[in-house]
């Protein structure tokens, strides 16, 4: 079987194909490498594939590149991870807010109607967001909902759902659709193995709380909370996220089938509270710079999700802990980069 992973350079991405490529699959991988510019003013320069044969240099969003990768390799299964994942870079301006719907919406058309007007059959499998139904529902199925997304990358990631949801319907495509939560961790079991980790971001535009917060704590200052800290939000450990898109490659889908990516629904202060436990760290609150409901409960069904995971999830808390312990030798690095390679 031969598979084209998308985005085969970023925190998912590389994971991925890095085990594919270990198991002796027959996979490529594109990317355009524009994560580094991004955020460069935070990170520097910094890929990790450049060195993989594996990884075609290239931009899904220009038609005929897409359409020639696709005649020439016809892969069986499309991984499609590349996007701007950003709801706060998004929101920016309205520069941005463009750039990111463009890109993200182009990316997956021309993938969709390159597979059609290529005349060959190609499953696809795309990760899209948790935050599509925005805060609508206080839970969320394993099905299409309305789009009431907070952000204009949240937006954008509704319309790849419609899109696929359409292909499927106009001309039988089949599309399963992860709806990915917050992805957290620096290697799989296999990257441990080899001493190999992905990125570890922490700025304001691509950093995650629980980035910021593990960041904070090697650098001996407070965890700081923003509000409240009650909203629930969804998690998935890095290993679980790539094991569970390596399963879904020998999935049987037909149609557009949606499944939501979670592992464990937390709220902010209980990922402050795991980090205590296992560094002593003080907790601070400080006022919330975002626009949210911080008392909102909202959960995820992911029953479908944890069959195609085939296992139980990783602990939370343990995970947490390994980063730390990860990270801590490399803490000048950290701080000065917001970066762990």
């Amino acid at each position: 079987m031969k598979i084209l992973v998308t985005g085969a350079d970023g925190y998912v991405g590389y994971p991925l194909i890095y085990e594919l490529v270990k198991s002796g699959k027959d996979v490529i991988g594109v990317d355009n490498y524009s994560r580094d510019l991004w955020v460069e003013h935070a990170t520097g320069k910094r890929s990790y594939s450049r060195n993989l044969d594996h990884i075609i240099n290239g931009d899904l969003t220009k038609k005929d590149f897409v359409y020639e990768i696709l005649k020439i390799h016809k892969p069986d299964c499309i991984i499609h991870l590349a996007s701007q994942p950003s709801m706060p870079y998004s929101d920016l301006n309205g520069e941005r807010a463009l750039f990111t719907q463009i890109n993200n919406l182009s990316m997956c058309v021309n993938l969709l109607w390159g597979i059609k007007e290529n005349g060959f059959k190609s499953k696809i499998i795309i990760t899209t967001t948790t935050g599509i139904p925005g805060q609508c529902l206080s839970s969320i199925p394993e099905a299409g909902t309305i789009n009431s997304a907070g952000s204009w990358y949240h937006v954008s990631r509704g319309f790849d759902s419609s899109n696929c949801s359409l292909a499927s319907r106009q001309w039988g495509q089949d599309v399963l659709e992860l709806r990915t939560s917050i992805v957290y961790g620096l290697q799989t079991d296999l990257m441990k193995k080899h001493g190999v980790t992905s990125r570890f971001d922490t700025d304001f535009y691509f950093g995650t709380a629980l980035n910021r917060f593990i960041k904070q704590t090697i650098r001996g200052e407070e965890i700081t909370i923003y509000g409240k800290g009650e909203q629930m939000k969804p998690f998935i450990s890095l290993e679980d996220c790539v094991h569970s898109l390596i399963n879904a490659i020998d999935y049987p889908v037909s149609g557009h089938e949606i499944m939501n990516q979670v592992a464990n629904n937390v709220s902010i202060k209980e990922l402050a509270e795991m980090i205590f436990v296992a560094t002593g760290a003080k907790i601070t609150h400080i006022d919330n710079p975002r626009k949210e409901k911080e008392d909102f409960k909202m959960k995820f069904q992911n029953d479908k999700f944890l069959k195609l995971l085939g296992r139980e999830p990783k602990n939370m808390a343990e995970e947490v802990s390994n980063m730390i312990h990860c990270l801590r030798p490399k803490a000048p690095k950290v701080s000065t980069y917001d970066y762990c390679a």
